[in-house]
């Protein structure tokens, strides 16, 4: 049975590992046109299977305004309060395409070595 150190420890490095693809899938998801923050978080849990706290994305949002890789409008939409979305700029995108090329460079690089010794084993 796994203790209460044990899982807070995987929960402390599962933490780790989503705050550094955060932002990768946080410009992803506005791949795809202007998305407010909640949206943003939805379809990070539901179709990334990430599970990213509201209180983090707006802080990773405002970073990312003041980079220059996304700008925000206020807008009202089909009548609703106004919501702030966000959008990618040419250089977001640029940014996004730099960071997905390493992201797989280093996804594949990583997977191999993980698997080293599986591929020992296996002979």
């Amino acid at each position: 049975m796994m203790s209460h150190e044990d899982n807070s420890l995987g929960a402390a490095r599962r933490s780790q590992l989503l705050k550094g693809l955060a932002e990768l899938a946080v410009l992803s998801a506005m791949r795809d046109g202007p998305q407010y923050g909640l949206s943003i978080v939805d379809r990070l849990k539901q179709e990334a299977g990430l599970d990213v706290a509201e209180g983090s994305i707006y802080p990773l949002l405002h970073r990312l305004e003041k980079a220059g890789s996304v700008r925000a409008e206020w807008l009202l939409v089909d009548g609703e309060r106004p919501r702030k979305y966000y959008e990618l700029t040419d250089s977001g995108r640029s940014d996004l395409a730099a960071v997905t090329n390493e992201w797989s460079r280093i996804s594949r690089s990583l997977t191999e070595f993980l698997q080293r010794r599986v591929r020992h084993d296996a002979k």
